[in-house]
């Protein structure tokens, strides 16, 4: 099973950015939204471990990471975007952080999202490890 890490290494008011490694492996940066008490749709969520699940997405339209046992939420996705208008309380994948209009960003969110979805091939199932350095 691949194990997956979230690492925080970034945290404001308007964002958390992070680093996703696959098997130890930096595979991209993450953009989520700041903490707010694990509030659906508006917060990042609360560090630990928590079984991923490859699954359809019917508003996205294709198979996503879908981080499952998230007390009080459902549907966290690991999906493309830039800036946490576009998070919907999801991690989102970047090819390296910056600004976008004014707010904290990840860029180049599909060529990343590319980049995982190729470094999680084969699987269907895995870990994942949310921590803040």
């Amino acid at each position: 099973m691949r194990k997956v890490e979230l690492i925080r290494v970034e945290s404001g008011d308007e964002a958390t950015l992070g680093g996703l490694l696959v098997d130890g492996k930096s595979i991209c940066w993450t953009l989520e939204e700041p903490w707010r008490g694990n509030r659906q749709d508006v917060s990042c969520i609360p560090e630990g471990r928590y079984p991923l699940k490859l699954e359809f997405s019917p508003s996205k339209g294709r198979k996503l990471w879908t981080i499952k046992g998230v007390p009080n939420r459902s549907y966290v996705r690991i999906h493309t975007g830039n800036t946490v208008d576009d998070t919907e309380g999801c991690p989102l994948t970047g090819s390296k952080p910056g600004y976008l209009k004014g707010k904290r960003a990840v860029l180049g969110s599909r060529a990343a999202f590319a980049e995982f979805m190729s470094a999680m091939s084969g699987s269907s199932e895995a870990e994942i490890n949310v921590v803040s350095t």
